[in-house]
């Protein structure tokens, strides 16, 4: 089994230059015979214009936005606090290539999906996003383009070739030493599809306006095309689906396609077990969300983390002879100290060595 290391985007403070560079310290310098994968960083600390929302709504194509005291909006203008998102956006991701000057692999991009923005966002008038199928289609539509555009600025920046567009085959920028044989995932960097309440938008529990009842629920066959018309819109960029350890969600994710899954496999429930099964043997890759953060004073116990995978991988029979497997710190890094959240990844570089050992 191919291991490797990365994180799901989130990160402390408001330096972010420091937070690339911690970043890449760890995971663009793997051990040896770990991949490593880094990626952009959000640091939502330094306001709603930084946070998942706010980065996202600047990345859309032609839906204008305005932040309001309940949340973000869909406006018939951009407001100042989207124009703030945009730049911060933007400085994102030259802070990135600055960071990663000499490094030649690629980068992960984080960015929140369809289904969790509509939840979270409000239409011009009235309720949800979420409550409004077609107001939900036209989000996807829109988001399709503006990653596809925020993709090719993050290859800019960092000289990376410009891939969208092209098969898998034929990915390669001109005079470049690719050729046909070249692997996609080599030169065209993960789209992290953050989809945190694709469970609640499945299950009817997203709240309306008033705080009274809850939208209804979205049908399955709608929302696994939705996110399938994204998976193929970013290609040959692959998609890695990242959701809440939830049976429903976690069927839905694999559904469309993507890569790769990522959830916290340690927070499953047999059902959930069941269903992350059924999702290896399709052939959709796991991204194991698992490795606990470094609290103050504390120490990593990387064989733990590599054993609260591994048992209940093999419990339910499913192989480590092949295949591929990422290890990532749970969600919620942004949360600590850079300090913690810097030995977090460690912790899971640490990890995925004494994952390799217990396979071996």
């Amino acid at each position: 089994m191919r291991l490797t290391i990365s994180g799901l985007g989130a990160w402390p403070g408001d330096d972010a230059l420091a937070a690339h560079q911690a970043v890449l310290g760890v995971l663009a310098d793997a051990p040896s015979g770990i991949d490593g994968l880094p990626h952009l960083a959000v640091l939502p600390a330094r306001g709603p214009w930084a946070a998942p929302i706010g980065r996202t709504l600047a990345m859309l194509e032609s839906m204008p936005a305005t932040l309001e005291p309940h949340g973000w909006r869909l406006a018939s203008a951009p407001s100042g606090e989207l124009e703030r998102a945009g730049r911060t956006l933007r400085a994102d991701v030259e802070s990135y290539a600055l960071a990663a000057a000499g490094h030649d692999g690629v980068a992960a991009v984080p960015v929140l999906g369809p289904l969790s923005l509509a939840a979270s966002l409000w239409l011009p008038v009235g309720e949800r996003v979420a409550a409004d199928p077609t107001a939900v289609a036209d989000l996807a539509g829109s988001l399709a383009l503006g990653v596809a555009r925020h993709l090719e600025d993050v290859a800019a920046a960092t000289q990376r070739p410009v891939v969208l567009g092209r098969s898998r085959g034929d990915a390669h920028d001109d005079g470049a030493a690719a050729d046909a044989s070249t692997p996609a995932a080599t030169i065209a960097g993960p789209v992290l599809l953050h989809e945190p309440l694709l469970g609640d938008v499945l299950a009817g529990r997203v709240s309306r306006f008033t705080g009274a009842g809850r939208l209804r629920p979205l049908d399955v066959g709608p929302v696994t095309e939705m996110l399938r018309s994204l998976v193929a819109a970013w290609a040959p960029h692959p998609c890695v689906v990242v959701v809440l350890p939830d049976a429903a969600a976690l069927r839905v994710a694999a559904a469309a396609g993507p890569a790769a899954v990522a959830l916290d496999v340690t927070q499953l429930d047999a059902a959930g077990w069941e269903a992350l099964a059924e999702v290896v043997e399709s052939g959709v890759g796991v991204w194991a969300t698992s490795v606990p953060h470094r609290v103050p004073g504390g120490r990593g116990d990387p064989v733990a983390a590599a054993r609260g995978v591994l048992d209940p991988w093999r419990s339910i029979g499913l192989g480590t002879e092949s295949g591929e497997l990422t290890l990532t710190a749970r969600p919620g890094l942004g949360t600590l100290a850079p300090s913690e959240a810097t030995a977090s990844l460690r912790d899971t570089a640490q990890a995925a060595l004494a994952l390799a050992e217990l396979l071996a």
